[in-house]
């Protein structure tokens, strides 16, 4: 039997549901997924891993802000969570300057090489999954660093090189590899084995880590050691430049020395709209995050929520139907905004969302949900992750970033230890679609960090990874603080639900087995078609988000058990 053999035998052996591990200590044992706020008083970072948190926190007790810690965060992710984010994708933050009262984009999305093109996927007609998801192809230029160091240089106080001491320091010591990590490149295997060998530096000799196994990255060390010293120059025109484009065309991609050089970060105004007594700031398009949220939630001013109830029948039905209305308009209109006319304005208008609350019927799903040309694709990746920070002066960010799928293309350039994107993905296959894969172009992406004003003033930031869950579990946890009046952490921890549009039909109604049989039951006589997934499963994303408690002096943390999501405060 050979070694391949043998390894994949053994993860199939081995392979659990992912459980979370270092919730924090105050949390009793036996139930790792009971509501829990962290609390702070000064300051406080949430993010998907303790290691990263806490390197964020470090920060800003040496006095830096929190546009620094956010940056220290997300670079620690990458060495504490690689397989959801890092330095080879992209994302989007949403910055909040207290003292100008202003709210600011900053999109470091990735855009595809120069020589994409809309059909650039297809294969004697048919979608080849392996080339947008496994393969060079799949590689758009990555914006992270650019991103970070735009941050940096325009809002922050410290330099790069004071902010990435805890990425080092988390890369050279190493830690113990949750269940999360372990089932995560268990699933991933073969694509790592495929695209960086099994001398990886994601596999332990060849296999998948077990959980409490030490996982140490001296490779990704070594090269943030460089970066530190070197800085973005050498990531975009440099020694790493030359040594992202030979992998990238070695595994049959079309990236060049150029399309790196010409990576440019945007910052904009944030999208923004009002929610009753709420205003919410947001991404705009080319993410679709804040977009369909604001539409989501002006949808639900049509309906009793509360009458109704939390996760009742009633309540499920009619925002599930609301979902699949609103992915019919991502499908639709969704583009890269550089390249398509996108009628923001007209999507998230009140006419438009009383004209989706008609269209939903309380006895029956809806025979069909216009215009539904191209539909949106329904992955069961639960990728990405987002991380949220506040500064003793009141300064906040809200930072979603990606990789793509886990382990993203499982292409690790050599020496470097990060992992590339397959954000290429992103793109319709279908080549009439305003997603179409073009030159330059930015994807769709679902990513929706976002900062919550109350009465005129910061009070929730928020995001969450997921894919296309991340619209409708964010709309859900906002609805649950405002609407039902949870908590933090009890809003993220609530059970979810998911459903979708695709070529006008309606996708599976997707319910954490929480929601009760009951419900279940009224639900298919509704004419919804049931899948069921288990309770705290990732599908549903991994939220995580911050509460600003005026009144009280307190920053309230939340952190998903769907994740290994963690606060830290001071």
């Amino acid at each position: 039997m050979n070694k391949r053999l043998l390894i994949l035998i053994l993860v199939m052996l081995t392979a659990g549901p992912a459980c979370r591990e270092n919730r924090s200590a105050a949390l009793p044992p036996e139930d790792p997924h009971a509501p829990h706020d962290f609390t702070a008083r000064r300051g406080m970072v949430v993010a998907a891993h303790p290691l990263a948190a806490r390197a964020g926190l470090e920060v800003l007790e040496r006095g830096g802000n929190a546009v620094d810690a956010a940056v220290a965060t997300a670079l620690a992710l990458n060495a504490a969570e690689p397989f959801a984010s890092g330095i080879g994708g992209g994302g989007f933050m949403v910055v909040y300057l207290a003292k100008e009262d202003k709210v600011m984009v900053i999109n470091f999305r990735e855009k595809a090489p120069g020589a994409s093109f809309p059909e650039m996927f297809l294969q004697d007609g048919k979608t080849n999954l392996q080339w947008r998801r496994a393969h060079g192809l799949a590689v758009a230029v990555p914006g992270a660093l650019a991103g970070w160091i735009h941050a940096l240089e325009t809002y922050g106080t410290l330099p790069l090189a004071d902010v990435i001491r805890g990425a080092i320091h988390i890369a050279e010591q190493g830690y113990r590899v949750s269940p999360t990590f372990s089932k995560i490149n268990k699933d991933e295997y073969e694509k790592l084995i495929l695209n960086d060998g099994e001398d990886s530096c994601y596999l332990n000799e060849g296999f998948p880590f077990e959980a409490g196994e030490t996982f140490r990255n001296p490779e990704l060390a070594r090269f943030l050691r460089r970066l530190a010293k070197k800085g973005a120059e050498d990531f975009y025109t440099g020694e790493t430049a030359s040594r992202i484009v030979e992998a990238v065309r070695a595994a049959g991609g079309v990236m060049t020395l150029e399309d790196l050089a010409a990576y440019r970060p945007k910052e904009h105004v944030p999208l923004s709209g009002s929610y009753g007594e709420y205003t919410l700031y947001s991404t705009m398009p080319p993410s679709c995050g804040g977009l369909h949220i604001l539409q989501l939630l002006s949808i639900t001013e049509n309906w009793p929520l509360k009458e109704w109830g939390h996760n009742s029948p009633e309540y499920i039905h009619h925002m599930v139907e609301a979902f699949r209305f609103v992915f019919a308009d991502k499908a639709r209109y969704l583009g890269d905004p550089d390249f398509v006319s996108i009628p923001v304005g007209q999507l998230i208008s009140p006419q438009h969302a009383r004209s989706i609350a008609s269209r939903i019927r309380p006895e029956e799903t809806a025979a069909e949900y216009p215009p539904g040309e191209f539909g949106s694709e329904d992955e069961d990746d639960q990728n990405t992750t987002h991380l949220c920070v506040v500064d003793k002066d009141g300064n906040i960010v809200s930072l979603t970033q990606s990789i793509n799928h886990f382990f993203g293309s499982g292409i690790v350039p050599e020496g470097t230890g990060f992992l590339l994107n397959n954000h290429m993905d992103d793109f319709s296959p279908d080549p009439l679609s305003p997603n179409a894969p073009g030159p330059h172009r930015r994807p769709v992406s679902n990513m929706g960090p976002l900062i919550l004003f109350r009465s005129g003033r910061p009070f929730l930031a928020l995001g969450s990874p997921g894919g296309t869950r991340i619209v409708t579990s964010l709309t859900q946890i906002l609805l649950n603080i405002t609407e039902f009046g949870m908590s933090l952490d009890e809003a993220i921890e609530a059970p979810r639900f998911f459903s979708y549009s695709i070529r006008g039909k309606a996708g599976d109604l997707r319910l954490e087995d929480r929601i009760p049989e009951a419900t279940r039951e009224a639900l298919e006589r509704l004419g919804h078609n049931l899948v069921i997934k288990e309770a705290f499963d990732k599908y549903f994303g991994g939220a995580q988000g911050l509460m600003l408690l005026r009144d009280k002096g307190l920053i309230l943390g939340g952190a998903d058990s769907r994740r290994d999501g963690y606060g830290a405060g001071y």
